[in-house]
């Protein structure tokens, strides 16, 4: 059975407060085989929901999560046309990344991708265990909006070792807050 490791939110930032109106989201199942998972509607709206999957790369599945978005959601001219040159379809409800494109594909994708200057805000969340958490850097050569949350406690029960481990702290009166240009 998959196992939500990681959720990324997409949408509208607020202008006077740090949320988001999210559009789509995006959940990566992990397993034996990853998979993004992409719906279409707002959770808020009581309509059937449209699902799209794409089977990423380990490598880059981070970026292959913003091709989705770069594609699916922004619908960016450029990059499906791009994509489809390269024998995307992107209209199918479940497509592998690795056997569609080469590597060279890819890496053009991604850096058309990169250069998308509408990117909506997006929130990811990684879990401890999630393959994207080792590769959030990658969000530093983007140009969206972007909150991103890890875990800073956990407490989990084992069922091999029969026992629970807890992790972090829920003491947060210590942390400093990064200073903008605009702290004074």
């Amino acid at each position: 059975m998959s196992t939500v490791t990681a959720q990324i939110l997409v949408g509208q930032p607020h202008t006077y407060h740090s949320g988001i109106g999210p559009t789509h989201y995006l959940f990566l199942l992990e397993n034996s085989k990853p998979v993004w998972v992409l719906a279409n509607e707002n959770i808020s709206r009581y309509t059937r929901v449209r699902k799209i999957r794409w089977i990423p790369t380990i490598k880059n599945m981070l970026e292959d999560a913003l091709l989705m978005i770069g594609v699916h959601v922004i619908k960016d001219k450029e990059l499906i046309d791009m994509a489809t040159s390269f024998n995307l379809d992107y209209k199918k409800p479940m497509i592998e990344l690795y056997s569609t494109f080469s590597d060279e594909q890819l890496n053009k994708l991604y850096k058309k991708c990169k250069e998308i200057k509408n990117f909506p805000k997006i929130v990811v969340v990684a879990l401890n265990e999630s393959t994207i958490k080792g590769q959030l850097d990658i969000l530093e050569k983007y140009k969206m909006d972007v909150d991103v949350c890890v875990p800073i406690y956990s407490r989990l029960f084992s069922g091999w070792t029969k026992e629970t481990e807890i992790k972090g702290s829920l003491n947060l009166k210590g942390d400093s807050r990064a200073k903008t240009k605009n702290d004074t």
